[in-house]
């Protein structure tokens, strides 16, 4: 792979053909901060390329920390969802809406994925809940899944980073809409451990949403939610489970567990500081 670092990976089929293909997001073992998203076409003969995602401008399309894939617009063929949660270095300069964490949505055509067609959101898009602050972290964690049932796979982004109240890292998560025009800001919502119906209280380095996975627990057609907070209970760490209802995750219901629950040491365990 040349001088690059694999961050994050996923597998899905991002040009429609019924075989999987694999998305990466890399940066440069030479500079940190430069970063974009690469793909492996699949076929019956094994995967070719790699490619990179190209922008508008003819340039490597931005890329991130954390990734996945999912069919956010419906139309059969899967799309990739980068999160960038870094900010404040050199190529952000160049981007705006990296200031506190963004995520990028790419589309899949038969050709592949579209990169001239990438939406960026970060917590100043319309519709999405808190402001852009350095250390946010918006993004630290992305997961696509389909949390109401309606057809069109959702996104879950993680906010570890977020501040409120005078609590610092205390942490949240956002979920974003799919829709037959792809990911949307309007309709997401926003969850902590202040929202009325969550367990527990939001404390100082809790960084509730340093993990997010989706995933359809009860085989209802509906993802579930699932969030970790490494830094609850002193660095104890625990885990959140949200339901999800035709109207996406609810906070009505959820519960959370941590190592008393498992059997495990709690002392500094980071319960929740990933998911595979």
């Amino acid at each position: 792979m040349d001088d690059m670092r694999l961050l994050d990976l996923a597998a899905g089929d991002i040009n429609g053909d019924g075989v999987t293909d694999l998305a990466a997001v890399v940066n440069s073992v030479d500079e940190y901060d430069w970063r974009h998203i690469r793909y492996w076409t699949g076929t019956k003969a094994g995967l070719t390329g790699p490619d990179s995602v190209k922008a508008a401008n003819g340039r490597w399309l931005q890329g991130g920390e954390s990734l996945d894939i999912g069919d956010v617009n419906n139309d059969g063929i899967e799309d990739i969802v980068v999160g960038r949660a870094v900010d404040g270095y050199d190529s952000d300069l160049e981007i705006p809406t990296a200031n506190g964490g963004m995520i990028t949505y790419v589309p899949g055509s038969r050709s592949g994925p579209v990169g001239t067609q990438a939406k960026v959101f970060n917590q100043d898009s319309a519709g999405i809940p808190g402001v852009a602050e350095n250390n946010d972290a918006f993004g630290d964690s992305v997961q696509v899944a389909d949390i109401d049932g309606d057809g069109y796979e959702d996104v879950s982004v993680g906010v570890p980073g977020e501040d409120f109240d005078g609590r610092n890292q205390a942490g949240s998560v956002v979920t974003l809409r799919g829709t037959a025009f792809g990911l949307t800001g309007t309709g997401a919502k926003s969850y902590s451990q202040d929202t009325a119906g969550v367990p527990g209280v939001a404390e100082s380095n809790d960084r509730f949403g340093a993990a997010a996975k989706l995933v359809d627990t009860n085989a209802d057609g509906r993802a579930e939610l699932i969030v970790g907070a490494p830094g609850e209970n002193a660095d104890a760490g625990s885990v959140w489970v949200f339901k999800s209802t035709s109207s996406g995750v609810t906070p009505t219901g959820s519960f959370t567990f941590g190592a008393g629950t498992l059997g495990t040491v709690s002392t500094r365990a980071q319960l929740g500081s990933t998911f595979n």
